[in-house]
């Protein structure tokens, strides 16, 4: 099934979704938008004022309006909307107060195209009894002045309207919508499914154009060539389809003009747009903040979906937080279990990526079409493997231990970013084009690029360039990463020493025993210090030097533990001495050459390990 296939189908399975008044997020009708609008006027059903207000919530504000196919895509020149649209359109009198000469003119021009048209619906035997009191009203020319009288616009000495502003809108920017008081309920025009089915029947009988046969719905139907726009809000004016460029070879060398190119029938175009509005606005969430790459994952039940790649709320209490992989395990399945029981084998999810390449074109990064199945089946692969022990704080901010699966984002900014304050971040390039490498690697089953494993143990082997709270983080997900990084190669990490231990061999052992290695200089250094002792430790400030010559770094380590011993009682300082030893007999006799051959990620899983098994004995000590 095609992308505008599938959303046609989502369209025609969530009709009551349509203009739905009950719902945060209604779906858009044939022939209608969603317009954020600054101000509300109230009248009766003889076109008199009774009431104007400013709208400054911008939830408030996002209504359903009529559009025309010139209208909903204008960018330029003179195409009003149909019955809500901006000042410069509804006021006849906007001339009489503009600044400008300019203004004036485009106010008059605006307003005259604007009630033409609505005389043309009025005459039409489609016509509604509130569209007959907002044109009586509209009529009169005298909009400007109402508005001023109830405080909704100011005007400056000169009786001109003046720069303020309402909810960040000029006024000649300002939308506006219609409540008819005496009318049949609802009274607001655009809850009113009998006032969007007379303009409907309207548009459809009014509209002319050629015939073809449409693309989407096999079958004859009047087509479309202009298509709507404001898919995203973040890159409003971007288009997804488009063929009216016929000089800069859009579609010349494969065909003679745009009505070769495609054919798509403007019902079935509205109802794909209107959908692709929709999902996007529901269910689509963006990466990047001044670049930004949509994603949508949705099917034709309008079941919620988990989001590949975020991090997933598994809703436990705080006496229940997983702090073991199985645990973890446990609970994944089960929250995962809850979505996959409203889907049938034969159900299909979407998985789409949006950009906005140019400010006039919407580019489809990634599509593909998963059965429930396997998409559940996907993500749960990624989850499972690709997760480690943090520490993370209770509602009391108190800490504790929790297993979990880092978000993409988190994986991106830990392995290519820089500290930038308390934060450690990538920009939005970067950012945007290695989260689609690990969405990838989620949904197409594909392994990790040895990249991302390699960069985020290169940040996690130079501790220093961080503050404390973010070297745990990036050390914790380096681990998940490197555990799922194993795994797709046939070797299952544990959170357990000892079973690693026996299952590793050759470098990857020796590398994870170094590891233990360099957890017990930290710890035995660390025991002699004072509760608010805030120097690093010799093995923390050499780390990156340990990770490349570990034969070297090791004898200064052992040199620079000396005085520490000396701080220790008797007890603790054979304790360690006895780790350290333990460790090197594990290690065995290397020569001098094989000594400083540098260490490989797996130190990084041996240390976090060793490091919390000594925390944990001292715990029990």
């Amino acid at each position: 099934m095609s992308l505008f296939k599938m959303l046609y189908g989502t369209y025609e399975s969530n009709e009551a979704m349509v203009a739905n008044p009950y719902t945060q997020y209604p779906l858009c009708p044939v022939s209608h938008m969603t317009a954020s609008v600054q101000i509300e006027m109230s009248i009766d059903l003889q076109g008199n004022i009774v009431d104007a207000r400013t709208i400054t919530d911008r939830e408030d504000g996002e209504t359903i309006i009529p559009v025309t196919e010139e209208s909903a895509s204008r960018s330029s020149g003179t195409a009003p909307h149909p019955l809500s649209d901006n000042l410069t359109y509804l006021a006849g009198d906007y001339g009489d107060y503009a600044a400008s000469k300019k203004e004036t003119d485009t106010g008059r021009q605006r307003f005259d195209a604007y009630i033409k048209a609505l005389e043309s619906w009025i005459s039409s035997g489609n016509s509604h009894e509130k569209v007959q009191a907002i044109y009586n009203y509209l009529s009169q020319k005298h909009t400007i002045k109402d508005l001023q009288e109830y405080g909704v616009v100011n005007l400056d000495e000169n009786g001109k309207l003046t720069k303020d502003k309402i909810a960040g809108k000029t006024y000649d920017k300002c939308m506006v919508r219609f409540i008819v008081l005496g009318a049949e309920e609802p009274e607001e025009c655009w809850l009113d499914k009998s006032l969007i089915k007379a303009y409907q029947e309207y548009y459809f009988g009014a509209k002319e154009g050629r015939e073809d046969i449409c693309y989407l719905t096999a079958k004859p139907a009047a087509i479309s060539d202009n298509h709507p726009k404001g898919i995203l809000a973040a890159s409003y004016g971007a288009k997804l389809l488009s063929a009216n460029d016929n000089s800069d070879f859009t579609y010349r060398g494969r065909f003679q003009d745009e009505k070769q190119a495609y054919a798509v029938s403007y019902e079935a175009s509205q109802k794909a747009h209107n959908a692709l509005k929709w999902l996007a606005k529901q269910q689509g969430y963006t990466v990047g903040n001044r670049d930004k790459r949509t994603y949508i994952c949705w099917s034709l039940k309008d079941l919620k979906i988990p989001e590949a790649g975020r991090e997933l709320d598994l809703e436990y209490e705080e006496d229940a937080v997983p702090n073991t992989v199985p645990q973890y395990r446990q609970r994944l399945r089960k929250f995962l279990g809850g979505y996959e029981d409203g889907f049938d084998a034969t159900d299909d999810i979407a998985l789409l990526t949006l950009e906005a390449a140019t400010t006039g074109r919407l580019s489809v990064t990634y599509y593909n079409e998963l059965k429930a199945k396997d998409y559940f089946s996907r993500i749960r692969s990624w989850y499972e493997t690709c997760c480690w022990q943090f520490t993370t704080f209770d509602s009391e901010k108190k800490p504790r231990q929790e297993v979990k699966t880092p978000a993409i984002a988190r994986i991106v900014n830990y392995a290519f970013g820089t500290e930038q304050g308390n934060m450690v971040k990538v920009d939005d390039k970067l950012m945007i084009m290695q989260y689609q490498r690990l969405f990838h690697c989620i949904v197409d089953r594909q392994r990790i690029p040895r990249d991302f494993v390699h960069a985020i143990f290169q940040r996690a082997s130079h501790p220093m360039g961080y503050t404390f709270g973010n070297r745990e983080r990036i050390l914790s997900t380096a681990c998940a990463l490197i555990a799922k990084y194993y795994k797709d190669k046939g070797v299952e990490l544990e959170m357990n020493l000892q079973k690693n231990l026996e299952k590793l061999t050759g470098q990857d052992r020796r590398s994870f025993l170094y590891g233990m290695l360099l957890a017990v200089y930290e710890k035995a250094e660390r025991s002699t210090y004072d509760r608010d002792e805030k120097r690093e430790p010799n093995a923390i400030r050499l780390q990156a030097s340990f990770v490349q010559h570990p034969g070297s770094a090791r004898m200064t380590i052992e040199q620079a533990l000396i005085p520490y011993y000396q701080r220790m009682a008797p007890r603790l300082r054979d304790y360690f001495r006895k780790e350290i030893q333990e460790i090197s007999v594990a290690i065995g006799e290397e020569s001098r050459l094989d000594q400083n051959k540098g260490l490989n990620e797996l130190y990084l899983t041996g240390y976090w390990l060793e490091r919390a098994e000594l925390s944990k004995k001292k715990e029990d000590a």
